[in-house]
């Protein structure tokens, strides 16, 4: 029987659907983890308000050429799987009747639920949650499943993405008030997501020239030139090339 979480007592489940895939337990990385415990969590996260869904729409979203009894068949078996790994390890994530599957994100340490509530908040505290825990796509490192799956992924993974770009750029605008350090580390997340993000590279070059370390100012414009060249074949903007050359202008003062 799966442990209670106690109020103030550390989580001792890890899930990790962001990036790299993961779960563990007790800081220890569990092995032979059922895949589709990543996919079926987070679509019953990710659509549906209660988090619960029915029976007969997972069988589709992951079995649409398969008759329904096939695919009941089918979602049958991965729930046992599911939760007989979830009893050899003693927590609970999904749960299923009859008719409905549920997943309970309050019972463990899940980075795609701590990611969701931040992008809803406009605290420093949500923004250094959002540099911490967005480790990348959803399901970056899942294979492929279903068409009807991997057609709603594509769309929440865009989704995802393109909300946690927009939150840490606020930060470094000033729209959301946060520390210098924590502006610097906005920057440099924003580059783990998009390479050729021009504000994370303004604000890096800044940072560099303040500290009057014109070398490294000239290895960031350099790294911002390269990245645009091999990703979309241009060269920088002219607002940004020209904020270089102000920059680099005090070096001779």
């Amino acid at each position: 029987m799966a442990q209670t979480q106690k109020a103030g007592q550390p989580y001792r489940v890890t899930l990790n659907t962001l990036g790299v895939c993961s779960v563990k337990t007790d800081g220890r990385l569990l092995s032979s983890i059922p895949s589709n415990i990543f996919r079926i969590a987070c679509y019953l996260y990710l659509s549906s308000r209660t988090h619960t869904v029915s029976r007969q729409k997972l069988d589709w979203i992951f079995w649409p050429q398969a008759d329904h009894k096939q695919a009941a068949a089918n979602l049958r078996q991965n729930l046992v799987r599911i939760r007989r790994f979830q009893d050899e390890h003693d927590f609970r994530l999904i749960e299923a009747n009859f008719s409905l599957v549920h997943v309970d994100p309050s019972r463990l340490n899940w980075d795609l639920a701590t990611v969701i509530k931040a992008l809803k908040g406009n605290e420093p505290a949500d923004i250094s949650l959002l540099c911490e825990y967005y480790g990348g796509d959803l399901l970056a490192d899942i294979a492929e499943s279903s068409e009807p799956f991997e057609d709603w992924l594509a769309e929440r993974r865009a989704q995802l993405r393109e909300s946690v770009i927009e939150k840490l750029e606020l930060a470094l605008v000033g729209a959301i008030e946060v520390s210098p350090a924590l502006r610097t580390s906005c920057a440099h997340k924003l580059l783990t997501i998009d390479a050729s993000n021009e504000q994370a590279f303004r604000l890096l070059m800044m940072e560099a020239a303040k500290q009057r370390d014109f070398a490294r100012l000239q290895q960031i414009f350099q790294r911002y030139e390269r990245n645009l060249m091999e990703e979309f074949g241009v060269v920088g903007s002219a607002h940004t090339r020209a904020l270089y050359a102000q920059l680099m202008g005090r070096a001779q003062l």
